[in-house]
């Protein structure tokens, strides 16, 4: 027995090598090396790459062809060939061939439109995979904290428990103690060893966490240096209600939803205008025609070709048994379900942005009132020190103000991260996360 309570009191402090880590250096390396940000930047990248008039079908295209033949005509058994020999023919070809398409419809700007509209939506999505990172970097960061300082409170607590029950356990040497008082003050020092002992585990596992978020390695140690230290300014929700309307990623990303619907509709009109291409190139070959009969009268022959061209064309669709129009009329009911459900997004993000302004002006109220509670009962902890040391509260109401005192500790923090919680949530919702961090 006495070696597990020297085990406890002289319990040995690990200290491993910790860089320190603010909240912005947080997100400055969750911006770098988090993955979801890092596959989004890559499909903007591919999406800028696509965004360019040769994609969309102003230019014109180059073709280049060459070829190289050989044959064998036998006509020494046809009787009614003019040159009944065995002839050997090869020749090489090329060909240089331009294909430019004038005018379809309009439909050449509203595809470079529509791929200006697919990189935006790129940008936006990334956009997105920013602001939810740096959401949750901020609330695995504060997480990680919280558990950080509910330890350091536990710590407090069970330092407490030491030094009581070491000097209960002098009073029993000396003669003066109560066998009861020690045994309680035992208890609460195991109570409390084993406190801690869940509390290392999770705030080890709220430190992998926000590894995980940030992309570094998961058991990597951290030495957090940002302080949990709530917004406490009062917010208008009008003016919420306004910003998020105006900057809100998702309702960005619908308005473009609309407009590539929009986009597809001026593509399948364009079908209903004529088509004018131009074509034009040169077609060059160089040959030989060998035989080997000694009757013919010429033993080899040259031949050389070169043929330029240059060619319009224009094609009108007449009838296609209604096709395009019935895409057409589907396009433009897919756009009115996309404009529905701008309105339903709209109304559900009100409504959410509503629920969280609420829930953080709630939360305000819980802090304010957690906090006095604290310093109500850590100055009755002070008192209750005083008193047990001068025999007027047992170690039964000592124990009830200690776990108060903890309780109080636990929740305060508790309520400062909710608090911050709810404030980043209304950040990310407005889209005003990015600039504010």
């Amino acid at each position: 027995m006495k070696k597990i309570i020297s085990i406890l009191f002289f319990f040995p402090l690990v200290f491993f090598s910790q860089d320190s880590l603010s909240l912005s250096k947080a997100i400055e390396i969750g911006l770098e090396k988090n993955y979801d940000i890092r596959l989004t930047l890559k499909n903007v990248e591919i999406n800028k790459i696509f965004n360019n008039w040769g994609e969309a079908g102003r230019l014109p295209q180059v073709n280049i062809n060459a070829g190289q033949n050989n044959s064998i005509s036998d006509q020494r058994n046809n009787p009614i060939s003019f040159a009944p020999y065995l002839f050997l023919s090869n020749d090489v070809s090329g060909g240089l061939a331009m294909n430019w398409t004038i005018f379809n419809g309009f439909a050449v700007r509203a595809n470079k439109t529509k791929l200006e509209q697919l990189e935006l939506q790129s940008e936006n999505t990334a956009t997105l995979a920013i602001e939810n990172t740096i959401h949750g970097i901020i609330l695995a960061y504060y997480q990680a904290k919280m558990q950080k300082e509910q330890l350091t409170l536990l710590n407090n607590v069970m330092t407490l428990s030491k030094e009581k029950f070491k000097q209960q356990q002098v009073k029993s040497d000396l003669g003066i103690g109560v066998k009861f008082d020690l045994l309680q003050f035992e208890g609460n020092l195991y109570t409390d060893s084993s406190n801690k002992i869940l509390q290392n585990l999770a705030q080890r596992n709220a430190v992998r966490n926000l590894n995980l978020i940030m992309g570094e390695d998961v058991d990597k140690e951290w030495d957090l240096t940002s302080e949990i230290k709530p917004d406490l300014n009062i917010k208008d929700l009008s003016t919420l209600k306004k910003e998020m309307l105006s900057n809100n990623t998702n309702i960005k990303n619908q308005y473009i939803n609309i407009a590539l619907t929009q986009q597809d509709i001026s593509l399948a009109k364009s079908q209903f205008f004529p088509v004018v291409s131009f074509n034009s190139g040169l077609n060059s070959s160089v040959g030989v025609l060998n035989t080997n009969d000694v009757n013919s009268p010429i033993s080899n022959a040259q031949s050389k070709n070169l043929n330029y061209y240059g060619n319009f064309t224009l094609n009108f669709k007449l009838y296609d048994g209604g096709k395009v129009r019935r895409g057409i009329k589907a396009l433009e009911l897919q756009n009115e379900v996309d404009q529905l459900r701008t309105s339903q997004m709209t109304d559900q993000l009100n409504f959410e942005l509503t629920n969280v302004y609420e829930l953080y002006l709630t939360r305000l109220q819980i802090f304010e009132l957690t906090k006095k509670a604290f310093f109500v009962s850590k100055d009755n902890m002070d008192i209750a020190k005083l008193k047990e040391e001068s025999g007027l509260i047992n170690s039964f109401n000592f124990r009830d103000i200690q776990m108060a005192y903890l309780s109080a500790g636990v929740a305060l923090y508790q309520a400062s991260y909710d608090l911050l919680e709810s404030n980043a949530t209304l950040l990310k919702m407005t889209g005003k996360i990015i600039q504010n961090n």
